[in-house]
This record gives C-alpha cells, sequence and structure tokens, in this order.
C-alpha cells in the first residue's frame, strides 16, 4: 500500500518554503532597514569646539545673541538651517561674535515634537546642536510614517560625546518636554509668523 503521508507532507513543505520567500521578499520591500545615518564627521567640523551650555552655542560674552525659532522635523527648516545657520556658526559663532539659542518651534499640527524632545533631551548634556543638526541632515531618512523612536535612536548613536543612556532617560523624565513647551510658549506669547525666525540682540539688532 502506497505511503499517502509522503506527498502530503511533501505539499506541506512546499506551501511552508513558500510562504518564507513570500515573507522573505516582503520584508526585503518594504520591511524594516537599518537607518544609514550620514553627516557626522561635517556636524562635529562645524561645532566641535565651540562652547555649548544647555541649547546656548557660542561664548556667552559674544556681544550679539540670536535666539533662533526652529523646527527639527520641518523640512524647509532643515533647508534654512544649512543655507542660513550653518554658515551663521562658521562665520560668527565661532569667531566670538555671536552666540545662539537653540528655540524649538514646531510649525505642525503637534505642540511639542518627538524631535523637539529629543533635542533637547541631548542639550541637557551640552549636545542638542550636534543632535538637531544631525536629525535635519537626514530628515529625509526618516520613515515614510514619519519621526520614530527607532530615527530618534539612530541620531542619537552617532551624535558626539552624547552618553546614550543617560539621553534614553532624559528622554522620558518629562524636563526635556517641558523645555520644549516653553519654547513653544514663548513663540505664541511673541506671536511668531510660521517660519523659522531670528530674533538678534546686540548691535545691529533689535
Amino acid at each position: 500500500m502506497p505511503n499517502r503521508w509522503l506527498p502530503i507532507t511533501a505539499l506541506t513543505l512546499l506551501f511552508v518554503g513558500l510562504m518564507a520567500a513570500i515573507v522573505s521578499l516582503s520584508v526585503g520591500e518594504k520591511g524594516p532597514q537599518s537607518i544609514q545615518i550620514t553627516g557626522t564627521p561635517e556636524v562635529q567640523q562645524l561645532i566641535g569646539g565651540i562652547r555649548q551650555l544647555d541649547d546656548r552655542l557660542g561664548d556667552e560674552t559674544a556681544p550679539v545673541t540670536i535666539d533662533l525659532f526652529q523646527d527639527v522635523q520641518c523640512p524647509r527648516c532643515a533647508d534654512f538651517q544649512e543655507g542660513v545657520i550653518d554658515p551663521l556658526i562658521a562665520e560668527r559663532v565661532r569667531t566670538g561674535d555671536v552666540q545662539i539659542n537653540f528655540r524649538n518651534f514646531p510649525l505642525g499640527l503637534k505642540p511639542v515634537t518627538l524631535g523637539a524632545i529629543a533635542t533637547e533631551a541631548a542639550a541637557e548634556q551640552d549636545r542638542g546642536w550636534q543632535y538637531a543638526s544631525l536629525f535635519m541632515r537626514n530628515l529625509d531618512r526618516a520613515p515614510e510614517q514619519g519621526v520614530t523612536e527607532d530615527f530618534l535612536n539612530q541620531i542619537a548613536s552617532v551624535t558626539p560625546k552624547l552618553d546614550t543612556a543617560e539621553w534614553e532617560e532624559a528622554l522620558t523624565a518629562g524636563a526635556a518636554e517641558e523645555s520644549a513647551q516653553e519654547d513653544v510658549d514663548l513663540a505664541t506669547e511673541l506671536r511668531l509668523p510660521a517660519n523659522p525666525i531670528l530674533i538678534i540682540n546686540g548691535p545691529g539688532g533689535g
């Protein structure tokens, strides 16, 4: 009598193999992929060696103080950062003429974004400017569904001299979100338009 279990077993193995191939193909096309963060050497060359304290970049004795109201999750704001702020840092902040305070100013629907909280968490270690710069330089690499926890972690992992364990604790401790909210409250009080804004105090400023 022929063994009827052999063809059934063969069919079962064929089906399992086919499903595994389909799953593998699906993951390869649309599944989780490693986010390749770039720009760390350029950011460190731009910012490294400049005094940093909390949200401030630059010497505290600089005669000109600029408050930068910026949204790290806004693509056009990232263009503004690269085209306006980066040259300002290289030409005026590094020379001691200007100090800049980073103010989180979300331009979307959320009053406080994940990017803002993550930036403030890094600022607690005086690494907020590096984190924000890397975040905006790699914004086009964020997942299609938007900024995720994995994206935040990937940025943190390549931020120079950032203690990631300490940063992760600060991310959920509450103080970082409160700091970001204070920036939003200030922007609301000043009735700022929905654009990256520079408020200049000192010679030539208001």
